[in-house]
């Protein structure tokens, strides 16, 4: 056992092969109840010493479908009230200025968990870094807005996690004045937003952006569209006092359902569902005033940033949707004409260097560029700050499932082995899955995180060098240039 004393008091963790392992640290009070839709509020001090060798309750969220690739290593396992913790992996908590970082997890703001299996910190405590993982809340109670009460309460209590980390992490090793923030999907959304929230300046030092988006945000009315949905849903009125008192039961049940409606969208040819989540950002109000490409446009300072996507980000989607004949032909339809892309940009696709040929492949890869990749190369191409670009295009084989969503969670990580246990799907997806890369991704994140640089060049609008991630990885200028071309404007 390993003893550490917080702001609020002991805790003691588990040591594991000489590492020190904390769970279920409270960085603020249970966000419910009194609290409900309220923003985070100071956790509650404890006499004696606080087990922290358990794994802790998750954020209110549905469960996974069966079939699910990912379920077996992202179930949060249990969900309740006492949420807001973050666990703390450490190499000693008797040591003095070690790099840290602040993982944000994904899910679309409606699932996910900070200690899910997917997301150990060992491997990072081994390589000399304290690593935390924080939970938030999600989906109804953590992103929807009426335009009343306090917006973005998800991204205020990630806020209130790095300000605890501030306060705290000395005693666990850590230095304060070194922390890198990360996530992937909806965390690398949340950390690109995390660069230009006024509240978040001066919390960390900088920041890695997996798959996120520069424009997975919305404005007011938008949310309000959203709020009304749920309020619909749930029969209540849409106000924070109607749905104050619904269970977390049956909003997790209503932040499903939204999520499903927005995917039906997808058959309509609506372009609000290109994102996938109904739950994101809200700019433009005193505590998110820009959306981070805004930000970026305006010249405005934020941090050092390494970002970057997959090749087929969101193969995975257009696989479950086109799973049925007749539901993927319309889906295909729908999704053509939600993109409503002119045909040169059509042919770009069909007839540059990747030669994509069926429709399905098509809309996919053009799904994947609207939704991630441009996005992200036009922020770096804006911001005044040094930035980092990479791709990810290592895949298994034939697996239908490719460079998908995710798969490089565990090459950044150095948890392979792990995946070797892994079933159905999920083990497949990563059956020859070489050892090199996730020793060259890794090495590169922990490398960022304690000196500011992952081995490569920065992205410069001159030579736009990009990492390309894959059995020989290698700095390829421009890699994204047909597609970047193609897409001149459309940002």
């Amino acid at each position: 056992m390993t003893q550490v004393r917080t702001e609020n008091g002991m805790v003691e963790g588990l040591v594991e092969d000489g590492l020190h392992f904390f769970r279920a640290i409270p960085y603020a009070a249970p966000p419910f109840g009194a609290r409900r839709f309220l923003p985070p509020q100071s956790a509650e001090s404890w006499d004696g010493v606080r087990d922290a060798t358990r794994q802790g309750v998750s954020a209110p969220q549905p469960l996974p479908k069966p079939g699910d690739v990912w379920a077996e290593v992202t179930h949060p396992g249990q969900i309740g009230e006492d949420c807001l913790t973050l666990e703390i992996w450490t190499p000693d908590p008797g040591a003095a200025g070690l790099p840290v970082m602040v993982h944000i997890h994904g899910g679309g703001y409606v699932t996910g968990s900070g200690s899910a299996k997917m997301y150990n910190g060992r491997a990072f405590a081994r390589d000399g870094v304290v690593h935390v993982g924080i939970n938030y809340r999600l989906g109804i109670d953590g992103f929807v807005w009426f335009g009343e009460g306090h917006d973005n309460l998800g991204l205020r209590d990630q806020v209130a996690a790095l300000e605890w980390v501030q306060r705290n992490i000395r005693a666990f090793g850590g230095d304060p004045d070194n922390v890198t923030i990360f996530g992937q999907s909806g965390g690398g959304v949340s950390v690109m937003f995390q660069t230009v929230i006024p509240s978040a300046r001066g919390l960390f030092k900088r920041a890695i952006a997996q798959s996120g988006s520069s424009v997975a945000s919305t404005d007011a009315e938008t949310s309000r569209k959203v709020g009304l949905q749920a309020a619909k849903l749930l029969k209540v009125e849409p106000t924070v006092d109607g749905l104050r008192n619904v269970s977390l039961a049956r909003t997790a049940k209503a932040s499903e359902g939204l999520v499903l409606r927005f995917a039906l969208n997808l058959l309509r040819g609506n372009p609000r569902g290109l994102i996938i989540s109904p739950f994101q950002a809200v700019h433009e109000t005193e505590f998110l005033p820009l959306s981070p490409l805004d930000a970026a446009k305006a010249g405005k300072p934020a941090v050092p940033l390494l970002t970057g996507t997959a090749r087929h980000e969101v193969v995975g989607f257009v696989e479950v949707l086109t799973a049925v004949p007749v539901i993927g032909r319309l889906a295909v339809r729908g999704l053509r004409k939600a993109l409503a892309l002119p045909e040169a940009m059509q042919q770009a696709y069909a007839t540059g260097p990747r030669r994509l040929t069926g429709r399905a492949a098509l809309v996919e890869a053009q799904w994947s560029d609207w939704a991630f990749r441009i996005p992200t190369i036009h922020l770096i191409e804006h911001r005044p700050d040094p930035s980092w670009l990479y791709e990810f295009r290592w895949q298994a084989g034939d697996f239908r499932l490719g460079s998908m969503h995710g798969i490089e969670i565990p090459f950044t990580r150095d948890l392979l082995p792990m995946t070797r246990t892994l079933s159905g799907d999920a083990g497949e997806l990563f059956r020859g899955a070489p050892q090199e890369l996730a020793d060259a991704m890794h090495s590169a994140w922990v490398q960022f995180a304690t000196t500011g640089d992952p081995g490569w060049e920065t992205y410069t609008p001159d030579r736009r060098a990009t990492m390309v991630f894959d059995t020989e990885s290698r700095v390829v200028a421009d890699a994204a240039g047909v597609e970047r071309e193609v897409w001149a404007g459309r940002w």
